[in-house]
Formats: C-alpha cells, sequence, structure tokens
C-alpha cells in the first residue's frame, strides 16, 4: 500500500505542475493578446529612431487611395469630354493622390518598404508637377497622363 500511495502522489504532484503551467500559459496569452500595440512595442527596440515602420494597415489605406484617384484621374482623362471641362475635378484628385502618397512619406526617414522608399520621392515629384502643370493658365494635362501608368513600375502588371 506504501508503493501505491507513493504513485499516486507522484500522480497528483504531475497534474498540479501541468495545471499551474497551463494555467500561467493562458494567463499570458490573454495578457498578449489584449495588448494590441504589442507588436509596436516589441519594434520600438529593435530600430533605429530614425527608422520608420509602416504597418501593413497603412500601406493597404494609402495604396488603396492612389488607386481610387488614379481610377477617377482615368476616367477624367479619357472620358468622352476633354479633361479641361474636368479641370476642377483633376487637380482635386491630384491633390488627393499627393496626400495619400504623402502619408507614406511622413518623416522622410527610411521605411521597412524598401520599393516604396525607392520610388516614392520621384512619384510625389510626377504628382506634384501633374498638378501644377494643369493648374497653370492655359492648363497643360500631359503630365497628368503618364501617371496613370505608374503603378506599373513598382507593381508589374498586378
Amino acid at each position: 500500500m506504501g508503493q501505491n500511495a507513493l504513485t499516486l502522489r507522484r500522480a497528483l504532484h504531475r497534474l498540479l505542475v501541468m495545471a499551474r503551467t497551463a494555467w500561467l500559459f493562458t494567463i499570458a496569452c490573454t495578457l498578449l493578446a489584449g495588448c494590441a500595440d504589442m507588436a509596436q512595442w516589441m519594434r520600438r527596440p529593435t530600430y533605429p529612431p530614425d527608422f520608420r515602420y509602416l504597418t501593413r494597415e497603412e500601406v493597404s489605406s494609402a495604396m488603396g487611395e492612389l488607386a481610387y484617384h488614379m481610377r477617377e484621374l482615368n476616367r477624367l482623362m479619357r472620358g468622352p469630354e476633354t479633361p479641361l471641362q474636368h479641370r476642377t475635378e483633376i487637380i482635386e484628385n491630384l491633390q488627393a493622390m499627393e496626400r495619400s502618397a504623402g502619408q507614406l512619406d511622413q518623416s522622410g526617414w527610411p521605411t521597412n518598404h524598401p520599393l516604396i522608399d525607392m520610388n516614392l520621392a520621384s512619384f510625389l515629384r510626377d504628382i506634384k508637377f501633374a498638378r501644377e502643370s494643369v493648374e497653370r493658365d492655359p492648363p497643360n494635362f500631359l503630365l497628368a497622363g503618364p501617371l496613370m501608368g505608374a503603378c506599373v513600375y513598382c507593381h508589374g502588371g498586378r
């Protein structure tokens, strides 16, 4: 009977240790899941201060806005009416594109997206030149045309 009691005692000890471990694991997971900014907090010590981490949501949001305004620009430039009839709308879309692209380059520091870092400055410059040429009197729409194909430089045929 002494041997059975010892075996039972060891089994209960193991069960208690496993229950305690499971309980601690559950608490740790709950605490981690509750921290919405955990990834941002972990990135803070891993990246230099002059580095800007762009989240997937920031990139998707800015790219979605750019795509929308690019489609609108395409519709206005290639529609049955002349671009002159839609000059105000074209300027508004170009301004919105500048704001959207500017969201990706708020600090001027490198980001975790090297393709964006490499091409964003020239893309912003092209948008600015196109907007300024459309705002002139008389307006010149020639620089707005190539913007409609600018996505291909980074995204290929996607």
